[in-house]
């Protein structure tokens, strides 16, 4: 629970030994963002990791006219026979 300080304290220390070697790790989902942005996580870390902000949740990024197109396949009799 990273709300625990202890536990979030430990975390860090265990995150901090794992590797000295630059590390990249992106975060894909905006909420994951905005969690990491209010609880000042991104500035806890060490030095050598860097979050990248991805494209966003394949749901939030997913235009509006392919879940309607997607709709209106399903609803076709042969539809999930080539699944």
């Amino acid at each position: 629970e990273y709300r625990n300080k202890e536990i979030a304290q430990k975390i860090l220390r265990q995150i901090k030994n794992i590797s000295k070697k630059k590390i990249n790790l992106m975060e894909v989902c905006g909420t994951h963002t905005v969690a990491i942005f209010r609880n000042g996580i991104r500035k806890m870390l060490p030095s050598n990791i860097n979050l990248i902000s991805g494209p966003g949740c394949p749901v939030c990024v997913t235009p509006i006219s392919y879940i309607d197109e997607i709709i209106v396949l399903s609803k076709k009799d042969n539809f999930f026979r080539g699944i």
